[in-house]
């Protein structure tokens, strides 16, 4: 299903890459696999050959991701006071389902610690080398563990501030077209059916805050009340707990 794809300049890297991941390295595209990892000068990319969307290609330093972070501040970014920076700018947070990155490395940028949990290997491969190349100050309050997270928050010794979910929809959830970035994530691993477990896991820990990203109409996980919700236009923020 996977494959990494050796491109002349990059033989080395993708090499590496093979033997880390342990697949199977290829120097032409061929018909089998459904994903490519393979490198250029811009970094890693992956290419889905069957969803026709062009590559996924992870980049803190230009592009969409790095602007809004640009533009973000605390006042302005509904995630930032969900969690509560408001009210402590240097809090200590774990993104539970990192996916590319983005809510993680948004709050890294407003003044967080962050450690980031993805369970696709695919997804922390294009994370890992997005955030090697990436260049930014609050690069350094980042950490990524590669890891499932019910067994990441089951055996961490971390005292995390705040627990961020971002689960995938469940299959029946959501039917409209998303982003480029969610087809892939949507199709490297399908919906997160695990996602209530996924809630007892983080409350289990007892941080101040535990914050979950719902559809606005989606039932709340585990089918338990928040404490309170921001709720915006399409989605709402479920918040677990007070500091």
């Amino acid at each position: 299903m996977y494959a990494i794809l050796s491109t002349p300049n990059f033989h080395n890297q993708a090499q590496a890459l093979a033997q880390k991941l342990q697949l199977p390295l290829h120097t032409e595209k061929i018909k089998d696999p459904t994903f490519y990892l393979y490198y250029n000068d811009d970094g890693l990319s992956l290419i889905a050959t069957h969803l026709n969307l062009g590559p996924l290609h992870l980049d803190f330093n230009h592009g969409t991701l790095h602007q809004r972070l640009q533009r973000a501040t605390i006042s302005k970014e509904p995630l930032a006071r969900a969690v509560g920076l408001h009210k402590n700018p240097h809090l200590y947070l774990c993104d539970a389902t990192a996916g590319i990155g983005r809510e993680g490395c948004l709050l890294a940028s407003l003044g967080a610690r962050v450690t980031l949990v993805e369970r696709s290997s695919i997804m922390v491969a294009l994370l890992n080398d997005a955030l090697n190349r990436c260049n930014a100050a609050w690069r350094d309050r980042i950490d990524l563990i590669a890891a499932d997270s019910r067994d990441f928050l089951a055996n961490t010794k971390e005292q995390f501030d705040v627990i961020y979910l971002d689960p995938m929809f469940e299959s029946h959830s959501h039917k409209a077209q998303v982003k480029k970035e969610m087809q892939y994530l949507q199709a490297l691993m399908g919906p997160q059916e695990d996602a209530d477990a996924l809630l007892t896991a983080a409350l289990s820990l007892k941080p101040g805050r535990v914050v979950v990203k719902r559809p606005l109409k989606a039932r709340c996980l585990l089918d338990k009340k928040p404490d309170f919700c921001f709720t915006l236009a399409t989605y709402r923020f479920d918040v677990y707990g007070f500091f």
